[in-house]
């Protein structure tokens, strides 16, 4: 479903979900006037989520309840965009190589957070900056 200021998508949690979902929360961004800096500093946040949620979330017998979700929208004055699944977050030694996920999206965010409990959400906001 999306509006002019809102965008939420619910897919599969597997590999190649991922792209398309980038790729949707790129145009709505394009769409509500989101340019430069800030629009490649979402969509590389937002991908790197989304592709931890797929990698990381689920057990293999976790079955046909393996999603992702993408909720992006206007609040407050600011960019929200919170990728969502029903795993569990569990903190991962780091491998060569491996394991910049979460510091790329701390890097790039101005407010990031992390909650779990009924799965794992990855909650971003972004000062807009629109063309």
């Amino acid at each position: 479903m999306s509006t002019a200021s809102h965008l939420r998508l619910r897919c599969p949690a597997q590999s190649h979900s991922v792209a398309p979902i980038r790729h949707a929360l790129r145009a709505f961004l394009e769409a509500i006037g989101v340019s430069g800096d800030c629009l490649d500093d979402v969509t590389t946040a937002a991908g790197e989520a989304l592709a931890n949620a797929v990698e990381h979330a689920y057990r293999e017998d976790a079955g046909p309840a393996r999603f992702v979700e993408l909720h992006a929208r206007i609040a407050r004055g600011k960019l929200a965009v919170d990728i969502s699944d029903g795993g569990t977050f569990i903190e991962r030694e780091r491998l060569p190589g491996r394991g910049f996920g979460l510091r790329i999206m701390r890097a790039v965010t101005p407010q990031f957070r992390i909650d779990t409990g009924r799965g794992t959400s990855v909650r971003m906001r972004f000062r807009l900056q629109k063309s």
